[in-house]
């Protein structure tokens, strides 16, 4: 049967009469062992394809397949073995014209033709076969000598490695060195004996086992593992990158939150320190740079628009003395104080400012000249009817306004030079008044406000705090 390996026992040859012809014996083509990768001859199995496309699955199915292949295979060869013994046996009792029923009792009386074998310089059994290694190594067979008297002709042919037929020689010996790991098939036969006459050939199944790690079960065992150890890897690769774009996002949300919250405190500091470089520190008022740009913006928009603007100087009156009288603190609160209701007494859209000491500039933009006066009494009355409160008791205090009518040509500080001049015509007029610099004429305040000599003047300082 063609692939299979023809196992009969070694220790006896099988008489036969005449030497077969051509159409009986078996030939070369019939044998086909399974032989070391790389002789002349071999049926060589592929290793298990593998590729980056390939999936977990498809590896484990041909790993599968590549463990379940060589036991049916071996189960089919061990099969076509018996069979083809039975065969070989029956056609060497034919052949050497006895009935296949007697031909077993005619081997018993075989003459053993081989003495010995040796691998790598230790004898192994050959009764049933030679299985030899694991690895490569040196192969010796030995025959036996021939009877006293007697000569035969030996020779004999290792398939798969050998091409012809080779002679023993007097040392009737086959060597076969470095043998590599594989399956051969050993033919050797004799020419005539003492006992036997006409050609006997026999057959020696030889194994040399490959090395552990190249065996076919532990090459399946390793790639089972290795798969394994991939899916794990995989499995925790992807745990891990799971873990880590976790606290990824973590990381940016917190980040975010950190830039939002930085973002936020910086609009603020930029709001505190724009609020700082603008506004006044004690009254929480325009500073003068901030009320003036105020006003020369105000100014552009009446030209363009053609509405009227309304600019009122107003000074605290005596407030030197209240600083020498009461200190500067009781005059700081005057200041606030005084701010705070000139901010009550103003429309949304107007501008009040500080613009030195205890000078204030309002900007009422929109507004008339009669309105202009109108409200700047509003705001004398506001910081004048009512004393104001400080740490050492109430204080009635009074101011004088000047007020000045934008006529559509002026600059901003013309504007602001007309109105200063008002505030000095109120001065001289007396103070807690109002003066319109436009017109030369101002009103006055009433009688009921206006404060009475020497009541600036305490009997005794109070300490100052």
């Amino acid at each position: 049967m063609k692939g299979s390996v023809s196992r009969i026992d070694a220790k006896y040859m099988f008489a036969r009469h005449d030497r077969p012809d051509d159409r009986t014996r078996r030939t070369d083509q019939e044998r086909e062992p399974w032989l070391a990768s790389g002789a002349p001859g071999v049926r060589k199995y592929g290793w298990l394809a593998s590729g980056s496309q390939v999936s977990l699955t498809v590896l484990l199915l041909g790993v599968l397949f590549s463990v379940l292949a060589p036991i049916s295979s071996a189960t089919g060869r061990l099969d076509a073995t018996n069979q083809n013994r039975r065969v070989r046996l029956v056609g060497a009792a034919q052949a050497a014209g006895a009935h296949p029923a007697h031909s077993e009792t005619q081997t018993t009386h075989a003459r053993p033709l081989i003495a010995q074998v040796e691998f790598n310089q230790k004898a192994v059994s050959f009764e049933r076969g030679v299985t030899a290694g694991p690895g490569a190594g040196n192969l010796k067979i030995q025959f036996a000598a021939p009877p006293s008297g007697a000569s035969d002709h030996l020779q004999y042919r290792l398939l798969g490695v050998d091409t012809e037929w080779k002679e023993a020689g007097k040392e009737r010996a086959a060597v076969y060195n470095n043998l590599a790991p594989g399956r051969y098939e050993f033919d050797f036969e004799t020419a005539a004996s003492s006992s036997l006459k006409g050609p006997v050939e026999q057959s020696i199944p030889i194994t040399v086992l490959e090395p552990y790690p190249l065996t076919g079960w532990l090459r399946s065992l390793c790639i089972i593992l290795l798969l394994l150890l991939i899916l794990v890897l995989h499995k925790l690769r992807v745990r891990y990158l799971v873990r880590h774009a976790k606290k990824l996002e973590e990381a940016v949300n917190q980040t975010k939150a950190q830039l939002t919250l930085a973002a936020e405190m910086a609009g603020d500091a930029q709001e505190a320190l724009k609020e700082q470089a603008l506004k006044d520190g004690l009254t929480g008022l325009w500073n003068r740079r901030a009320i003036t740009a105020m006003l020369e913006r105000e100014v552009y928009r009446a030209q363009r628009d053609r509405f009227p603007i309304t600019l009122l100087m107003i000074d605290m009156d005596h407030f030197k003395n209240i600083n020498d009288t009461h200190g500067h603190l009781t005059g700081d609160e005057v200041l606030r104080e005084a701010a705070g209701r000139l901010l009550g007494a103003m429309r949304p859209y107007d501008f009040a400012g500080r613009y030195g000491g205890e000078e204030f500039l309002v900007v009422l933009p929109s507004c008339a000249p009669h309105n202009g006066m109108q409200r700047a009494e509003e705001l004398r009355l506001a910081i004048a009817e009512i004393p104001i409160p400080t740490a050492l008791g109430p204080l009635a205090v009074t101011c004088s306004l000047g007020v000045a009518a934008y006529d559509g040509a002026m600059r901003p500080e013309d504007l602001i030079h007309l109105a200063d001049e008002a505030l000095y015509r109120a001065k001289r007029q007396g103070r807690n008044c109002v003066c319109a610099g436009n017109e030369g004429e101002g009103s006055r305040a009433g009688t009921a406000i206006r404060p009475e000599p020497g009541k600036w003047a305490r009997t005794a300082k109070p300490t100052r705090r």
